[in-house]
């Protein structure tokens, strides 16, 4: 999801609006553009694909929802999406990333930790089928060196003491219980 405050706007104490729009990795395409009631739907200046969403409408926030993480991490590869998220979330003005679940883990240094559960399934990227595939791919490495472990709780504990040594810095392992969040502000952790 991508969020964007409109550029028209005064920021005098008025409403300015909001828009909207989900856009889809696979495909790079734009769907359910969304604005608030002061503009019109029809006329609201909804980008036409996912990478001039971030590259031209210069988002404040950009959401990434959960999911497979592999297949995740397949579509920003396959479309690009590297470069363009990096130029999106260090530009002017400064935008906002939420990761969730699989849209955490692949902003970190390593997409390791999403094998550790065994519950995404890697069959779904050709040529990465087997979880092993997966063990030495660096992630988008977005949050200094950081990898997440998301959906921690107590039967995990062992898990993650045991795997967490195979990591190239296991000091970095962020484990991220489900009403928790991890914030970076200015390049550092809050």
């Amino acid at each position: 999801q991508i969020i964007n405050k409109n550029d028209d706007d005064d920021d005098d104490g008025e409403e300015w609006d909001i828009q909207a729009v989900t856009i889809d990795l696979d495909d790079d395409s734009v769907k359910q553009g969304q604005c608030t009631v002061t503009q019109n739907q029809e006329t609201a200046n909804f980008p036409t694909t996912g990478q001039e969403a971030l590259q031209d409408w210069k988002p404040h926030l950009v959401y990434v929802e959960g999911g497979n993480t592999f297949w995740l991490y397949h579509c920003v590869e396959k479309g690009g999406y590297d470069p363009i998220l990096r130029q999106t979330l260090g530009g002017s003005p400064t935008c906002c990333y939420c990761g969730s679940s699989a849209g955490a883990i692949v902003v970190g240094a390593s997409l390791q930790t999403a094998c550790w559960k065994g519950w995404d399934d890697p069959r779904v990227v050709p040529g990465r089928e087997r979880y092993e595939d997966w063990h030495d791919v660096a992630g988008l490495n977005l949050v200094q060196g950081q990898s997440f472990f998301p959906h921690m709780d107590g039967r995990w504990k062992s898990l993650v003491e045991d795997k967490q040594k195979c990591l190239y810095d296991a000091t970095k392992l962020v484990c991220l219980n489900e009403d928790e969040v991890y914030c970076v502000s200015s390049g550092q952790p809050q």
